[in-house]
């Protein structure tokens, strides 16, 4: 009953994981001309309030610097100096949550052209929807687990493991990082689950309209539009993303503590996922 999703996750992880390890390949390539290292502004600068996205930054020398910027994940560390291990859980919940943002077009992938056929499986609509959901759930952990080994492979092969330390707080960055992934999963799923196309659009300007939520914070607006954008905002998963190795590492854009970042990733899952069987219920073919 749910072998057609595991096929579509197998796909997606496939193509994924060749992504990914080109990514890795590559890194290790170039390690020996350039001096690659993760850094972010401080969550409080305007900056990074409007970037909020992981930084990777390659110093080449005389050949100048190279930055990327992508949207979710703020880590910051300078090279050569030692690194907690909890950045690399940090980089796999942000790839996670990409991962997740695709696996979350789950219920709208079976809304196309097959739901009556869909829908005369032997099980209730509820527990056909949870069971395809589950199988995705998995494919997010397979996503992150192995994220967090090409990380590592990428560490050694360029010998940088000497400056890798395991810091105190690593289980509850991998707890929160873990939660990212799935609210976002979460979030699209609520998002998509009465779609019949278009599901992938949706996915993807999600994140954009993340970022823009995040930036607005920092325009001067009127008074109830600001208490508006805030409130939505403790619905955006980005908004709980932000990870510093340094003094600040228990804040975030919205000064959450790492606790309180936690939670609300989880709510934003579990009400998704919610909102999602309860939509796909109701659904009509």
């Amino acid at each position: 009953m749910y072998y057609k999703e595991f096929l579509r996750i197998r796909h997606f992880f496939m193509w994924f994981a060749m992504v990914m390890t080109v990514i890795a390949a590559l890194c290790v390539l170039f390690s020996n001309h350039a001096t690659v290292h993760v850094s972010v502004d401080h969550p409080t600068h305007t900056a990074a309030v409007a970037r909020h996205g992981i930084v990777v930054a390659a110093d080449r020398g005389e050949a100048g610097s190279t930055n990327v910027y992508a949207p979710g994940v703020e880590v910051s560390n300078e090279p050569n100096e030692p690194f907690p291990f909890s950045i690399v859980l940090a980089i796999a919940g942000f790839v996670a949550a990409i991962f997740g943002t695709v696996a979350g077009t789950c219920l709208a992938a079976e809304n196309c052209n097959h739901l009556e056929i869909a829908w005369t499986r032997p099980a209730s609509r509820i527990a056909y929807a949870a069971r395809i959901m589950a199988v995705d759930i998995g494919g997010i952990f397979a996503a992150f687990a192995y994220c967090v080994i090409l990380s590592l492979a990428v560490i050694y092969a360029c010998g940088w493991q000497h400056h890798m330390t395991l810091d105190p707080g690593m289980g509850a960055t991998l707890l929160r990082f873990v939660l990212y992934a799935l609210a976002w999963f979460g979030l699209i799923a609520a998002l998509t689950a009465s779609v019949r196309g278009r599901a992938g659009a949706i996915a993807g300007f999600s994140w954009v309209a993340g970022a823009i939520l995040i930036a607005l914070l920092d325009i001067d607006l009127p008074r109830p539009v600001h208490a508006l954008l805030t409130g939505l905002n403790y619905l955006n998963p980005m908004i709980y993303g932000s990870f510093s190795s340094g003094a600040e590492a228990a804040r975030h854009v919205m000064q959450l503590t790492v606790p309180t970042a936690t939670i609300g990733l989880s709510a934003i899952a579990v009400l998704g996922i919610a909102a999602a069987l309860a939509q796909w219920q109701r659904l009509e073919a």
